[in-house]
């Protein structure tokens, strides 16, 4: 009499796509492995909101630290996970006690940029701090997460490139095996930078008419869920400390290409001629401020005098084999944007806001109910 056990082989869709080898041996030894606790510095940002929901079950605690932790965005992230495997807990960091006190205890730590196009001040500190503080409180592993479209403007005698380079050097030299990873431009719908411009399209203003001569520099836009599965896979990686990497996509495209896909996309073939609601300009500046899309426009006009080449950097994807999902033209191309899903940018500090948070006077004027620096709450 013969038994016979017959086990059924997990087919390549089950399997994360693109890790073979030894790198599918670290995924899944990773994701079986509950670690103990992780930090997050500037936790409540959109990137660092993507990454919680795929690393809540990883970890036993995770803490999330921000200036601005008490945002409707992280209360709905927390109700989301409850449950679902990590304590999650809300640290205020507002300064090198709190920093301490968010750092106490932690095996690993994330540090995100903040999601906002001005180049503050804190921009170029806070990392170095988190750096600096990871060291003294023994955090094994530290990886910062920078993506090109928040490190830009900067009113110091330093071009943006040169500001941040000195900022990410002086922190690497505090915790030398620290990890950078730099994504491209953004997109999906947990996205800052595109999901505002869709908003602007929807609405039909402010976005710049020049834009639609920013055809130099070319850019590699990465999808959120693969910059999210970059910074899961690097978790597990000790063979990358001290080291860093582009996180890009496979095909690339100029900024005036990105606006005419998501002009398809919204159905607003004629976007060049989008009016800004307020003059530009020095008047401007002195009655609101660097406005969402004067930084935004700042930042694109950058790198088309500057035109940098994102292919010299190592890729993530590519040193790992991890499997990309669709580009962004492919990604787009195959539905149309909902305004029901976007919030009409409001007066001048435009900002990526849901649906619920946005009041509607009779007058049709659009209030938010929350005026915070939140890029997509």
């Amino acid at each position: 009499c013969f038994v016979f056990f017959f086990f059924k082989q997990k087919t390549a869709y089950e399997m994360q796509r693109g890790l073979v080898g030894s790198e599918m041996c670290i995924r899944d030894r990773y994701q079986r492995r509950v670690h103990g606790s992780l930090t997050i510095i500037n936790g409540a940002n959109i990137v660092a909101r993507s990454a919680i929901k795929k690393l809540a079950p990883l970890f036993k605690s995770i803490k999330v630290c921000d200036y601005k932790p008490y945002r409707p965005s992280v209360y709905k992230l927390f109700q989301e996970l409850e449950g679902k495997g990590a304590k999650l807990d809300k640290v205020m960091t507002t300064n090198t006690a709190s920093l301490e006190y968010a750092m106490e205890g932690a095996e690993k730590a994330l540090y995100f940029t903040h999601d906002y196009f001005y180049l503050a001040p804190e921009k170029i500190t806070m990392i170095q701090a988190t750096a600096s503080i990871a060291k003294k409180m023994g955090v094994k592993q530290l990886i910062c997460i920078c993506p090109i479209e928040y490190t830009h403007y900067s009113e110091l005698k330093l071009t943006p490139f040169e500001t941040r380079i000195d900022s990410e050097t002086k922190a690497m030299q505090l915790y030398p095996e620290m990890t950078l990873l730099r994504p491209n431009i953004i997109f999906g719908e947990e996205s800052y930078n595109i999901r505002y411009l869709i908003q602007s399209l929807l609405a039909g203003r402010v976005i710049y008419p020049r834009l639609k001569d920013c055809g130099l520099q070319k850019y590699y836009p990465i999808h959120m869920n693969d910059v999210v599965q970059c910074i899961v896979h690097a978790l597990s990686n000790d063979h990358i400390k001290g080291l860093e990497y582009a996180i890009r996509g496979e095909n690339s495209i100029t900024y005036d290409g990105i606006l005419n896909v998501l002009a398809k996309h919204t159905e607003n073939i004629h976007w060049e001629k989008c009016k800004r609601s307020i003059t530009a300009g020095w008047l401007e500046k002195f009655f609101v401020g660097e406005t969402h899309d004067k930084n935004l426009m700042q930042m694109i006009e950058w790198h088309e005098r500057e035109r940098q080449n994102f292919k010299n950097d190592w890729c993530y994807t590519d040193k790992f084999k991890i499997k990309q999902g669709p580009g962004f033209e492919a990604y787009y191309a195959a539905s149309k944007a909902n305004p029901a899903n976007y919030a009409e940018p409001y007066l001048y500090k435009y900002k990526c806001i849901a649906i619920d948070q946005i009041l509607t006077i009779n007058s049709h004027i659009y209030i938010c109910l929350l005026y915070t620096s939140d890029a997509a709450d």
